[in-house]
């Protein structure tokens, strides 16, 4: 993998169900948050992301700063 990149500091957050955005700081942000590996394992700012809800799952897409899906999470509500 090659170094890390700059971040460009912020992550903005959206309910992709109701499209309201709020912005996080990097500094508020967990550093294993703020960085996640493209398709060929290098590490890319994660700068927006996306969740939505489906019945009782939720659905997380971490998106890069050229629209990149780099990490997807689905969250199952027990």
């Amino acid at each position: 993998m090659s170094s890390t990149p700059q971040h460009p500091g912020t992550i903005v957050y959206v309910n992709g169900d109701t499209g309201e955005e709020s912005a996080s700081p990097i500094s508020e942000v967990p550093e294993e948050l703020r960085f996640a590996p493209d398709q060929d394992g290098n590490l890319v700012p994660v700068v927006r992301v996306v969740a939505r809800t489906a019945g009782d799952q939720r659905n997380i897409h971490e998106l890069g700063p050229d629209g990149q899906l780099l990490r997807s999470t689905v969250q199952i509500r027990s």
